[in-house]
């Protein structure tokens, strides 16, 4: 049954009539599938307390003004200030939320004391970027920042998949009531008996489901002096990776998310893209250093190779405040270590994906659809000591597993959502700090 109007997927994503996989649902239908049947089929989601600040929100919020192609040509300092302004409106509008949510006129004490932290961190990040930017943003052209996709997911032969689970048909009968001169009902489609409520009464009819697709958001797509098209990702991190081939991190080059968004721009939006650039901030910024209260070894200021400074900063602070020390070369080693090794606040990998790489990315996509979308999937668990630990549904699993009444566990513990994170929110929930 195909519905007047919706004749082809594209119809169906502007209607906003599909089922989204996105990476979340992919990953968390790889780690445990009981899990992934109680949050996406069921729905159920851990009961969370309000933050008063989303710290990856508001600084994704700040970055989204820093590049917004419209404003790329002004003067950068004008930027930097509405990105600020930007973050901080932000971060107050989440305070506000947070007091309404939790019915309070005044933040508690220890609450107001985290909130502040992290408005001065990231005020402080802001400052730090706005220092280097010019120098890494010298040869990009920002296309766009914060741009939501809907990318039909297709298989070897072109095929589509349809899927028919209940929230495909809630969604679609929903559509039906709002558009009811929209909806026809041809015969000799295959599908699934539904309710005819155009007519007001009941008829059999067919209907082939709605479409799945890969949906996501693209923080920043941006071109290179050789027109190149790059997508870029910020992260906020408390320790920088490496990204290096070989090293503990270098998870960048299977990255999953990035090379899924660089398929869907490439083979579904036909946009020539070249690869990913994964940007990482510290979450962190340069401080003056401290003076001891007592030298040693000749030195005022500390040498800890922990602290957040870079060497510019501290040979500043070291020169104009601890003359001696510093021209005696007292303070040479440890300045070289902080230029090779220290003060690193900022990290850019950039990931190239070849066409082949890009294909068979999409064939694992559509592989993994197949899989979410199947009414005959097998549901089980996947135990593990490291997963175990820290999964939200420890209780109601261990529940399941021993006959006990899981469900009032997961009815109590947990808060039933009729959305996901993905489709209330314009930026997805998940703090990206």
């Amino acid at each position: 049954m195909v519905s007047q109007g919706l004749i082809t997927v594209d119809d169906y994503i502007n209607a906003n009539l599909v089922h989204s996989v996105h990476t979340t649902e992919r990953r968390s239908i790889r780690g445990c599938r009981r899990r992934w049947h109680w949050i996406f089929k069921d729905g159920y989601y851990p009961l969370t307390t309000a933050k008063p600040l989303e710290f990856g929100i508001a600084y994704h919020k700040a970055m989204e003004v820093w590049y917004d192609p419209d404003m790329w040509g002004i003067d950068r300092e004008v930027a930097y200030q509405l990105a600020r302004q930007t973050f901080i409106i932000e971060c107050k509008k989440q305070r506000q939320n947070y007091l309404d949510n939790t019915r309070q006129t005044e933040l508690e004490a220890e609450v107001r004391e985290d909130y502040d932290e992290r408005i001065t961190l990231g005020l402080g990040m802001l400052q730090e970027y706005a220092k280097v930017s010019a120098e890494l943003d010298a040869n990009i052209r920002p296309v766009f920042v914060e741009k939501p996709f809907e990318a039909p997911i297709t298989g070897r032969q072109g095929e589509t998949i349809w899927c028919k689970c209940q929230r495909c048909w809630r969604r679609y009968v929903a559509y039906y009531d709002q558009n009811p001169d929209k909806p026809s009902w041809p015969e000799g489609s295959i599908g699934i008996k539904v309710v005819d409520r155009m007519f007001g009464s009941s008829h059999w009819h067919m209907w082939q489901g709605l479409p799945v697709t890969y949906g996501g958001r693209i923080d920043m797509l941006a071109q290179d002096i050789d027109e190149r098209y790059w997508v870029y990702d910020w992260k906020t991190a408390a320790r920088l990776s490496t990204g290096e081939p070989g090293s503990p991190d270098d998870f960048l080059f299977l990255d999953d998310q990035i090379t899924s968004y660089c398929w869907a721009l490439a083979t579904k939006m036909n946009i020539d893209v070249a690869g990913f650039v994964y940007h990482e901030q510290k979450k962190a910024f340069p401080v003056e250093p401290e003076p001891m209260r007592r030298a040693r070894l000749g030195c005022l200021y500390s040498k800890n190779k922990q602290m957040d400074c870079d060497w510019k900063t501290y040979e500043t602070t070291v020169r104009e405040n601890d003359v001696a020390a510093y021209e005696a070369g007292y303070y040479d080693e440890f300045i070289e270590y902080l230029r090779e090794f220290g003060g690193v606040f900022h990290k850019r990998h950039q990931i190239h994906r070849t066409p082949t790489e890009l294909s068979n990315a999409g064939f694992n996509i559509f592989d993994e659809a197949s899989d979410i979308t199947d009414v005959n999937l097998r549901i089980y668990p996947s135990p593990g000591r490291f997963a175990c630990t820290y999964c939200a549904f420890n209780d109601p699993c261990l529940g399941k597993n021993r006959g006990d009444d899981y469900t009032y566990t997961l009815d109590t513990m947990f808060e039933k959502r009729q959305k996901h994170y993905f489709q209330e929110s314009s930026t997805d929930k998940p703090d990206r700090a």
